[in-house]
């Protein structure tokens, strides 16, 4: 139904020509999900090195569509195929097939909600979880587990990824013992407190079967994304993830020395007393991540937190309404946004190629460079995340863009999209939007559109 399938490898694949005009691919990720892309220190990663001056002249709408507009006929493609492609620096599409129709975007959809957190948040945020305290009864304290809104915080190891390591529900188990054992305290009573975001935490357009796997009711507190297996990708997901948090919370603490009386229950925090905290990665890094591994829980956090700091309701329409005022804030024109959700999963989302198109000239422009981790999040064909699944850019004819193009995947049945950026053999830098959403054959789709994502970075288009 969606991207997160199993038997996803995302080992390197071959390795294509050097071109002094390609964006370098990251080091793979061990798993689809478990580490994320490597991570340059945050000064080189945010330099604004993908716009500006380019070799070669520009591209011609003639000289492009010469190129990609016999591929875009593909069978696997099906009947409603839209694409855009542009120079970010230029308000002009470059080429456009049906870019201004509406499609299912799939996970393309999470570039969006990318560049809306990166505007509303900034690139250093961090979301904490907490534990404060009330006020004590003899030695029994009362305390309360405070969501942040972390969906990563984990019960598993560190990452493999250095750059990449989510908060550890244990260091929090054990900075809250230290803290209470030095007021003499060995026994509370814990709630938790999951209000930072609020609404239904299903989208009621989402598909039932999605928390088999896809996603977990969002809530403002859970562990490992709420699965019910923590090591498990694609586990099912628990049906009220901040109690299962707050359980296994408990049992740490026991671990850790403290005696927790009662069953944890759903709480305020109040003003408590901080005991403790842990927090998680730059969004700069959650960003990143997202895109590379497409995690819909993450997206859906990030649209709640974009709500937040707009000042709207933590929920699916607040997300939404905050996303199109950050949108509107860095100049973006809106028209062919219409979503319902952060992640894509809702087949009643609706974008236009050439709003994709926007959103990525966006945050390619030298104006921005806090936007600059959607675009180093972005799979890198054949090497990282969703575009070294499947086989991608293995195989000919797509075989000459491993490495080169650097591109959002999106999949649900029936919907193939991909959208990001590439230089083209002249060394002109490209955004591009391909989408198809009445696709008869998935892996037959997958091909053409990474057909012509190469065709894009070989073309040549605008060299003499």
């Amino acid at each position: 139904m969606s991207e997160r399938r199993s038997g996803s490898g995302a080992g390197v694949g071959p390795v294509a020509a050097g071109s002094r005009h390609s964006v370098p691919p990251s080091p793979p990720a061990p798993t689809s999900r478990s580490a994320g892309p490597a991570h340059a220190p945050a000064g080189v990663a945010l330099q604004p090195v993908l716009a500006g001056e380019k070799p070669g002249g520009g591209l011609t709408p003639g000289q492009l569509a010469g190129a990609l507009g016999p591929l875009t006929l593909a069978a696997g493609l099906g009947k409603h195929v839209g694409i855009a492609v542009a120079d970010p620096a230029s308000p002009t599409l470059l080429f456009d097939d049906h870019a201004t129709d509406g499609f299912a975007p799939a996970s393309t959809n999470k570039v969006v909600t990318a560049v809306a957190a990166l505007a509303a948040l900034g690139p250093d945020d961090r979301f904490a979880t907490r534990v404060v305290q009330g006020p004590n009864s003899g030695a029994t304290a009362s305390i309360v587990l405070v969501g942040g809104g972390d969906p990563t915080l984990s019960t598993q190891g560190p990452s493999s990824d250095p750059g990449y390591q989510p908060a550890s529900l244990d260091d929090l188990a054990a900075r809250t013992a230290t803290a209470l054992h030095a007021k003499g305290v060995n026994s509370v009573t814990l709630g938790y407190d999951a209000s930072v975001f609020s609404g239904p935490g299903l989208n009621p357009t989402w598909s039932p079967e999605y928390t088999d796997g896809n996603v977990a009711p969002v809530t403002g507190l859970m562990v490992d994304e709420g699965r019910a297996k923590a090591a498990d990708d694609l586990s099912p997901r628990v049906s009220d993830p901040a109690a299962v948090a707050a359980a296994d919370f408990a049992s740490r603490l026991a671990a850790h020395g403290i005696q927790v009386t009662g069953k944890p229950a759903a709480a305020s925090a109040g003003s408590g007393t901080q005991v403790a905290a842990v927090t998680s990665p730059r969004l700069a890094d959650l960003v990143e991540h997202m895109l590379t591994v497409s995690d819909n829980d993450l997206a859906e956090a990030l649209l709640r937190h974009v709500a937040v700091a707009d000042g709207k309701p933590a929920t699916f329409d607040g997300g939404v309404a905050a996303v199109r005022d950050e949108l509107g804030r860095l100049g973006v024109d809106l028209t062919g946004l219409n979503v319902l959700d952060g992640s894509g999963l809702s087949r009643k989302d609706s974008v236009t190629p050439a709003f994709e198109v926007r959103v990525l000239s966006a945050a390619a422009a030298d104006a921005h460079p806090e936007l600059r981790a959607a675009l180093t999040g972005l799979p890198v064909a054949g090497f990282t995340g969703t575009l070294a699944e499947d086989g991608r850019y293995t195989l000919p004819p797509s075989l000459a863009g491993a490495g080169l193009v650097r591109a959002k995947t999106g999949s649900l049945t029936g919907v193939v999209t991909l959208a990001g950026l590439v230089r083209d053999s002249s060394g002109q830098l490209l955004v591009f939007s391909l989408m198809a959403d009445e696709a008869p054959d998935a892996a037959a789709a997958r091909a053409a559109v990474d057909r012509l994502a190469t065709t894009l970075a070989g073309c040549g288009c605008g060299g003499g």
